[in-house]
């Protein structure tokens, strides 16, 4: 998606080894030297190794395109076979047409093809890749084949490629005739971090067809510090980081973008540590163990409802009967009784590799839903944000931060005596969301994520006492600037990302209405109720060729996943929170507030 931001062609860091992008450190060169020479020698076995990641596959695939055509070759990418498979493999790969399934007859064939392309002047080669999954006995069988000769030379040249576990299968005792045959071997190891840098470079470049300076020095030294200089970690680093810079609307990725983008990498599949969350995954945990034994839980697990999600981490109450327990019905008079479920403290979605700013909500959203004036009139750029954090403190910090965030949906403040103070922040957060009949959605350090949400959010701080978290909320972001609602008289403080990112600490909470009343994941298992109302957003968003049946059939399915692509979450076909904000958004049905604006007064 962010292509045309920066200028690409295409992609700069797909994980996917393509031989435009090839960029040869030393080591890079040194093993391809080695696999061209043994190629005109074909004398005994060659041993590529090196850890994951570190190009391997890449380098054979440049090495295979680039041999002579008077060399016959076989690349095989799967060895985890038995000895008739991997004989059939080998044949296949060759083109040679056999049904034979018995390795005398197998090993006879080939043996009749290379001597039949020996006669005819051309080398034989096998590549074999990830071969450190080749079973003793299969190492065996690949030493027999390399048995195969005349008086003069070798019929098949044989090049292993593995982790560095092949080395030590090739180290055993079992395996000493065919280690003794191994004339040439290399390791490519990790890059430095000026190769890191240089290979970071070489990728933009091809991928802009132009000289384009897009990393600076210290993101290259962040990217540096993160992958060890793997060039796959080097890649999963890079796209985040090229995500995260457009996402905050930056033209070059500079190492605070690149920490962020690394935070969120580090954090996505983190679950809480809090005392709560333990308890209740444990409880969950020996629930389903139960169930495996014996039926007589069962409803106890169906009131937990577990459901089969991934992504962020969510929390929100699970009536057994969404018709008498309306997902919205919670009023401020009163603390609703809340049920958790298994999947409140597991990751519910997750944005995919490239997400997108979300399409503007409608006009007449944003017309009701504009950041409050009496917090936006008195703002303060003075302010040091590090003296108004430590000037907090928690019970007060996290009651106001309620307070501002409810403000922005036009909510009047919480009832400090409806809050119970001794429970964990989490829980705290989440209860004052239903007493508004609002749910909670709970992000882990992901600053892109809510830029694409772009709703007011209450962001942790660290503070000089350890241990101690406090409080603000997030009321608005615009062109690079960060607004926060401050406890101190009322004000509120720009900042922007790089004063910002020190002070954070963890999890961010956002509010949200779910309009859709159906707080289950919705997918082929949920109830007709909830079908038809998933269909309602689809219809209202687009989706005409929706029918408004009961049933979540194939055309739900791919409509859902085909708007979750667009809205660059994973496109897994079950409507989680995230799902369903993005919907609710679109179709226009709920005045959600929004952190930025542009001159016409839509959601930036």
């Amino acid at each position: 998606m962010y292509n045309s931001h920066f200028g690409f062609r295409e992609k700069p860091f797909k994980l996917v080894p393509n031989p435009d992008f090839l960029f040869l450190s030393k080591i890079h060169e040194v093993a391809l030297a080695h696999l061209t020479y043994a190629a005109s020698q074909g004398d005994g076995f060659v041993v590529i190794t090196g850890e994951v990641g570190t190009g391997k596959t890449t380098l054979c695939r440049i090495f295979l395109e680039r041999l002579d055509e008077s060399i016959e070759s076989a690349y095989i990418f799967n060895p985890k076979l038995d000895s008739v498979q991997l004989l059939t493999t080998i044949c296949n790969e060759f083109g040679i047409r056999t049904n034979y399934n018995n390795l005398k007859q197998l090993l006879d064939v080939i043996n009749g093809y290379l001597i039949m392309k020996n006669k005819d002047g051309r080398k034989v080669l096998l590549v074999i890749d990830e071969a450190q999954n080749l079973s003793i006995e299969n190492l065996e069988m690949v030493r027999m084949l390399s048995n195969l000769e005349t008086t003069r030379n070798k019929l098949l040249q044989i090049i292993l490629v593995g982790q560095p576990e092949l080395a030590d299968k090739l180290d055993s005792y079992e395996l000493r005739q065919l280690a003794q045959r191994i004339s040439l071997s290399a390791h490519l190891t990790p890059l430095g971090p000026e190769e890191t840098a240089g290979y970071i470079q070489h990728r933009v470049n091809i991928a802009a067809q132009r000289q384009a300076n897009l990393f600076t020095r210290g993101a290259c030294r962040v990217i540096y510090q993160y992958s060890r200089g793997i060039p796959r970690m080097i890649n999963i680093a890079c796209d985040r980081a090229l995500l995260t810079a457009y996402s905050l609307n930056r033209t070059e990725v500079t190492s605070t973008v690149a920490k962020v983008a690394i935070q969120e990498l580090s954090t996505r599949r983190l679950v809480p540590t809090h005392s709560i969350g333990r308890r209740v995954v444990l409880w969950s945990a020996a629930c389903l163990g139960a169930l495996i034994v014996s039926g007589a839980v069962y409803s106890q697990i169906q009131r937990w409802g577990v459901d089969r999600i991934s992504g962020n981490l969510t929390t929100t109450p699970h009536p057994i009967d969404a018709s008498s327990h309306p997902a919205d019905s919670a009023t401020p008079s009163g603390q609703p009784v809340r049920t958790y479920k298994i999947h409140d403290y597991i990751p519910a979605e997750s944005t995919a590799i490239d997400p997108v700013i979300p399409a503007t909500a409608t006009a007449a959203a944003t017309a009701t839903a504009a950041v409050p004036a009496q917090i936006a009139t008195n703002k303060s750029t003075q302010n040091s944000l590090g003296e108004v954090v430590n000037a907090m403190d928690h019970q007060t910090s996290r009651l106001d931060a309620v307070a501002r965030l409810l403000e922005c949906w036009q909510q009047p403040p919480p009832n400090a005596a409806q809050l119970p103070n001794q429970v964990e922040d989490f829980e705290y957060f989440d209860i004052a969301a239903h007493q508004y009949g609002m749910r909670m959605y709970l992000v882990r350090s992901d600053l892109v994520l809510i830029r694409q949400l772009n709703l007011p959010a209450i962001v942790s701080f660290k503070t000089m006492q350890p241990g101690t978290i406090l409080y603000m909320a997030m009321v608005g972001w615009t062109g690079g600037q960060i607004e926060l609602a401050s406890t101190n008289n009322r004000k509120t403080i720009l900042v922007d990302l790089d004063t910002l990112l020190p002070h954070l600490s963890g999890p961010i909470y956002v509010y949200w209405k779910n309009a859709m009343k159906v707080d289950d994941i919705i997918s082929s298992d949920s109830p007709p109720h909830a079908v038809r109302a998933l269909k309602n957003l689809l219809l209202r968003v687009g989706y005409d060729q929706i029918e408004l049946t009961p049933e979540y059939n194939d055309a739900t399915q791919q409509a859902v996943m085909d708007f979750q692509m667009k809205h660059s979450l994973t496109p897994d076909g079950l409507v989680g929170p995230l799902t369903k904000i993005f919907l609710i958004r679109e179709a226009g049905i709920s005045d959600y507030p929004q952190l930025s604006f542009d001159k016409g007064g839509n959601g930036a």
